[in-house]
């Protein structure tokens, strides 16, 4: 094992791209194209913020969800529109 973290991003951001198999609602149907958005806006923003992909983290009723880490805030009916915002909340997190 070796130490990476000179290599780290300050903050991860992880989107819900879940799809239940059995029609429920789910995170990866209700917000396609979020995540990709999300990263490329990031980028443009020149933040050090790594945007990945995860399965359920439990909110499916909440609608898409978001989450900050290492902040550990959730944000729930998320949808395209909301990029700027989200932004501009990772701007004020992290410092920059």
């Amino acid at each position: 094992m070796h130490d990476i973290s000179q290599k780290t991003y300050k903050a991860f951001v992880l989107v819900c791209e879940n799809v239940r198999d059995d029609g429920r609602q789910s995170c990866g149907v209700s917000a396609p194209g979020l995540r990709a958005a999300l990263k490329e806006a990031m980028k443009q923003a020149g933040l050090p913020v790594r945007v990945l992909s995860t399965s359920c983290m439990d909110h499916c009723k909440e609608g898409p969800t978001v989450a900050f880490m290492p902040m550990n805030i959730l944000y729930g009916d998320v949808s395209i529109d909301d990029v700027p915002v989200l932004i501009a909340k990772m701007r004020e997190y992290i410092g920059s």
